[in-house]
């Protein structure tokens, strides 16, 4: 394929971080299949069959497979949109969906050849196949997200993902939702992932889980998910309905799932017996707060602190990078901008051959313009939020060309006090949402005094103010002395 052209460009008074986001855009863009051709069923026990065109895809998964992967596939969408990869996360996000079948009781395969076929060393056959519970909703969740970065509306429209949205969040909860009746997906209990696991924590087989943190986190956010996308369809009747599953099942959660009788810890699953489990789970403990399915409190404070003493040991921190490549969103979604920090440091200076792995350069950009800049799309509103996650260390970060819909940004931050924002290009105008966090009455856009609005969203406080965007103009938001 071509190079891309107008990729993100970071400026910082940061040299290491400079060197790392450059670093992570030249990685990221080498693993785009488009328009290659080679081998299928390709892995480290065989070359696989030869000679094969690929689709518009990306490696999201080991580099030695011909193949991507489900769950990779959703934590790189953000950085691959923002590397201008639409056609990319369109056609693989689709050709996910397409794979759910009634015979395989609506689970889409975990891995699928870049030519769109089923990657043959994760699927023996229907009734034999790796597949994790969180990833059926994430690919939902994605949906939802992916409209949002581009404006796309197949994303709300194509049959075959909107087909996929109506399966998972019914039949499919249906057909698994039976050793613990209650709404909520199951795995087998089993520690087969070709039998079917609730969880995405494949290390602790020994003792599996029916039901599991980061499959119930995942799916609350599946049905907020869909229920935005059933609203923007026109479906308001649906989207009610859906919204209200939503609501319910985080109520379920906070009030029923999560508590183990004379415990103060977040239960993170049940076992085969209905034990719950509150120890240490890796994914299903730390997707419940990223996922933000858990009130905020006391709870999700010890909560919080338990996944930093555990990341901290080295004996219990995960052995793979491409697991802690969740802990800055873990962080930043709790607004610990300097523990999201930590990590990110910890990743950009783990060793190279483990940076290789695709995941890392996808999600390092993803961390920088969703994390740090803070920046959340909503292409079909002409709508951008930011606000500055920076930590001590990075003073100023200035990314430009940040893509949302067919519009172009430059977005600044200088500490926590400093916003700027210009459309670089794009016919239509935008609304800038800037918000800075803590309390504050008023602040100064282009030097002119504003009222702010304090807003709360579970236990997080943020002021934030509402500008308009003209392209070529830099707008600046600043917290007054």
């Amino acid at each position: 394929m071509a190079m891309l052209q107008n990729t993100p460009v970071l400026k910082s008074s940061h040299a290491g971080l400079n060197q790392t986001f450059a670093w992570a855009v030249d990685k990221a863009i080498s693993y785009v299949q488009t328009g290659k051709s080679g081998p299928i069923d390709r892995h480290e026990r065989s070359a696989g069959v030869p000679g094969k065109a690929y689709d518009p895809s990306y490696w999201a998964g080991y580099t030695f497979r011909s193949a991507y992967y489900s769950r990779d596939f959703c934590h790189q969408a953000a950085g691959a949109q923002l590397l201008g990869l639409k056609t990319e996360n369109f056609t693989m996000l689709q050709r996910f969906a397409a794979t759910s079948t009634a015979g395989r009781k609506w689970f889409p395969l975990w891995a699928i050849n870049f030519d769109g076929s089923p990657f043959k060393l994760d699927w023996d056959s229907d009734d034999s196949f790796v597949r994790e519970v969180p990833a059926v909703f994430e690919l939902v969740e994605q949906c939802w997200q992916q409209y949002l970065w581009t404006g796309d509306r197949r994303y709300i429209t194509d049959e075959t993902l909107v087909n996929y949205c109506r399966k998972a969040m019914s039949d499919f909860i249906k057909l698994h939702d039976n050793r613990r009746p209650n709404g909520i997906a199951e795995g087998t209990g089993t520690g087969d992932i070709f039998k079917g696991s609730a969880t995405y924590n494949e290390v602790h087989s020994d003792n599996p889980l029916v039901e599991a943190g980061d499959g119930i986190a995942c799916q609350y956010r599946a049905h907020v998910a869909f229920a935005n996308i059933l609203k923007a369809r026109g479906e308001r009747a649906a989207a009610t309905l859906e919204q209200k599953r939503a609501a319910a099942l985080r109520q379920h959660f906070n009030t029923v799932w999560s508590h183990e009788q004379g415990s103060e810890s977040i239960v993170r699953g049940y076992d085969k017996a209905g034990k719950p489990q509150t120890d240490w789970g890796l994914e299903n403990s730390w997707f419940m707060p990223m996922k933000g399915i858990v009130d905020a409190g006391p709870r999700l404070d010890r909560l919080m602190e338990m996944i930093s003493i555990r990341m901290d040991d080295p004996k219990t921190r995960p052995s793979n990078i491409e697991a802690t490549s969740y802990i800055p969103d873990v962080f930043f979604a709790r607004g610990d901008r300097e523990s999201a920090w930590k990590w990110m440091e910890h990743i950009h200076k783990a060793p190279a051959n483990a940076r290789d792995y695709p995941e890392i350069s996808f999600t390092v950009i993803s961390h920088v313009i969703c994390g740090l800049l803070g920046v959340i799309p909503d292409t079909p509103q002409n709508q951008l939020t930011t606000q500055s996650h920076l930590p001590a260390t990075v003073g100023d970060i200035t990314v430009e060309n940040i893509s949302i819909g067919d519009a172009r940004f430059t977005v600044s931050h200088t500490g926590l006090t400093s916003s700027a924002v210009t459309l670089t290009s794009g016919a239509k105008a935008f609304t800038w949402l800037a918000r800075f966090p803590g309390r504050h009455a008023e602040v100064t856009v282009n030097g002119r005094t504003r009222k702010a609005d304090v807003l709360t969203e579970n236990g997080l406080i943020f002021s934030q103010v509402k500008v308009p965007l003209r392209q070529g103009q830099k707008m600046s938001v600043k917290l007054q002395a």
